[in-house]
């Protein structure tokens, strides 16, 4: 019986091994490796304001419209003198990621207010942006231009107007 014994708790610790034995047989390991890429920050940079020219207001409100390729067209009561003064679209440099495409967003109609610089309160309001980009970054940058239309009121007090805006781009 002791003979049995031990072949009954030889056979078990046989088979408890083996049982060992088949279950690494089955853990498998692979490696991977991970990676990132920092890309360069999208960034502008304006190369040139936008400016409307010299405009001759009268009884009856208009508009002066500056589109993106330097031309100037105006509506009912705004009008040009002989001497149209300084006249282009807003110009920007974007720079960034070769071959990223990207979005602009330009302001919202009414946004914007050019105030008059002796602060009359003779403002005048920017609207309907449009832009040529193509927004792709080919070569890593994109030029592009920026127009918009002038609300010229009813007898516009004469003077110099001064406004801002920004231009937002982002990568998509």
């Amino acid at each position: 019986m002791k003979r049995k014994l031990i072949f009954l708790f030889a056979g078990l610790l046989f088979m408890v091994s083996a049982m060992q034995q088949v279950s690494a047989q089955y853990d498998e390991s692979a490696n991977a490796e991970a990676s990132a890429v920092i890309i360069t920050p999208i960034d502008i940079t304006k190369n040139t304001d936008l400016a409307f020219g010299n405009i001759i207001s009268s009884g009856t409100a208009g508009t002066v419209t500056v589109d993106f390729a330097n031309a100037r067209t105006q509506t009912n009561g705004a009008t040009f003198p002989t001497v149209p003064g300084t006249v282009s679209s807003a110009q920007f440099t974007v720079t960034g990621f070769s071959g990223s495409v990207y979005s602009i967003t330009l302001p919202a109609d009414n946004a914007v207010q050019l105030e008059d610089a002796a602060e009359i309160g003779d403002n005048m309001n920017l609207t309907d942006f449009v832009h040529n980009a193509t927004e792709v970054l080919t070569g890593g940058q994109e030029v592009f231009q920026v127009g918009a239309t002038l609300q010229v009121g009813v007898n516009q007090a004469a003077g110099t107007y001064l406004g801002s805006f920004n231009v937002i781009v982002n990568y998509n």
